[in-house]
């Protein structure tokens, strides 16, 4: 593999930034140094005026892929995720087929091999085998993932003796179960009852996965978690009561989107069924009180639940059919950084949420910081550069968002993947280089 020598960029040393060249060999960072180097190699970027980043690390995204193709592609996924700056992605596992046992685990890894640009890790679901668990773990799965609004059920989540088996099993491997955290069963009885009515609209939609439906289902997880000594992970959360329940607890920890930190109800007025997503976006009150979370650090990381569908899926005017979730990966950075040019979130507390701690809670060894001897995934950014989100110039397939228009300062300039240069300056340039990724937890 060519070495690389990074020139003259900015780098976050104890929140100062620091002009440092950085050098790549096999893929490694080698050496990071504020002096003039005459070190000899293949391959240099001039990096002056650039901010460098670590590789950052999006613990929540479905790829879809297989039978879901025509809604995004390991390719298609894993190039939007080298151009919104992740260099690893952690797929889920509620794709067609579902990843349910350690078969399908193998038969999608082999699928995703030859055609991804940025690492990727994969979850499984929650069963209640644990022999099938067991198996999962040992192909790669770095968590298991329950789902609490039964979008993907594999034993009745709703019965507490069946919910603490799945969750003794994985705790019995050592595991981190990853929780969609909303009570499906209330969510599901709202829901007929409005159909039922002929209520069809999206606040009728919002009334039933109300804020309380999160708050009920994370101290369910929580209550069993805490008894289990289990590791768990609450995803896209949405409410400052269930993430004060969350610090409560020892081994749990939580994510938020950029959706979520960043929109309110407003956004429906504008795009209706368009920017449906689960847990929905919140009202604005709801809003201000997770940003002072994420601020603080009580939410711990940022993933985007990049959830791609094709637009005639998401404009379905009737709020139950029309598909739920927005694509995420284009889009994360560019809305955070503006955030931290803004004043409003610092640099430190954003790599923190984006790559440090994504790597810690997820295992990734030698992944988000930018040290030496760490694996040479790293972005450069521009942080003068003011673009427009415009997602007809999305790499995913899916081509809105409810960011879209927003005017944004930053932009991805060069993604480095396990030290081989894969976006530059708007385009892919390197071939599909990107490793299956394991814990090592």
């Amino acid at each position: 593999m060519p070495s690389l020598l990074i020139e003259s960029a900015k780098i976050l040393v104890n929140n100062e930034l620091t002009t440092a060249n950085l050098f790549i060999v096999d893929g490694i960072i080698n050496k990071i140094t504020k002096l003039k180097t005459n070190i000899q190699t293949e391959n240099r970027i001039d990096a002056r005026g650039l901010l460098a980043l670590p590789g950052l690390i999006d613990a929540h995204v479905h790829l879809r892929d297989m039978d879901l193709s025509y809604k995004e592609t390991f390719e298609t996924g894993t190039k939007a995720a080298a151009a919104g700056g992740f260099t690893t992605v952690i797929e889920m596992p509620n794709t067609r087929p579902p990843t349910i046992s350690a078969t399908a685990l193998v038969d999608k890894i082999g699928h995703a091999r030859n055609q991804i640009y940025t690492n990727i890790a994969f979850q499984a679901a929650l069963v209640d085998d644990q022999m099938e668990m067991q198996k999962m773990k040992e192909h790669g799965a770095v968590a298991f993932k329950l789902f609490l609004n039964k979008s993907l059920e594999t034993f009745n989540s709703s019965d507490e003796t069946e919910l603490r088996r799945a969750l003794s099993a994985a705790k019995s491997l050592d595991g981190l179960v990853t929780v969609h955290a909303e009570d499906g069963h209330a969510i599901k009885q709202i829901q007929e009852r409005s159909i039922a009515l002929g209520r069809t609209s999206v606040n009728s939609f919002l009334r039933a996965h109300a804020p309380r439906m999160e708050v009920s289902a994370v101290k369910t997880i929580l209550a069993i978690s805490t008894k289990l000594n289990l590791r768990v992970h609450i995803c896209h959360i949405t409410t400052a009561q269930a993430v004060q329940l969350v610090r409560k607890s020892k081994n749990a920890t939580c994510e938020a989107t950029a959706h979520h930190l960043l929109l309110d109800h407003s956004t429906f007025k504008k795009y209706g069924t368009m920017a449906i997503c689960v847990p929905p976006i919140r009202s604005s009150e709801s809003r201000r009180q997770l940003w002072s979370q994420f601020v603080k650090g009580r939410v711990d990381i940022l993933a985007s639940d990049h959830a791609p569908h094709t637009l005639e899926e998401k404009k379905n005017r009737n709020a139950w059919k029309a598909a739920t979730g927005v694509p995420g990966l284009e889009t994360s950075l560019p809305v955070m950084l503006t955030q931290v040019w803004n004043g409003k979130l610092s640099l430190n507390r954003l790599i923190e949420a984006a790559a440090t701690l994504p790597a810690k809670i997820f295992g990734l060894k030698g992944k988000g910081r930018l040290r030496e001897g760490y694996d040479a995934d790293i972005v450069l950014v521009n942080p003068k550069t003011k673009k427009i989100i415009r997602p007809r110039l999305f790499l995913s397939k899916a081509k809105f968002s409810p960011f879209e228009g927003m005017h944004c300062r930053g932009e991805v300039v060069y993604t480095i993947v396990n030290g081989n240069v894969v976006f530059e300056h708007g385009k892919i340039v390197g071939p599909p280089t990107g490793r299956v990724v394991r814990s090592d937890t």
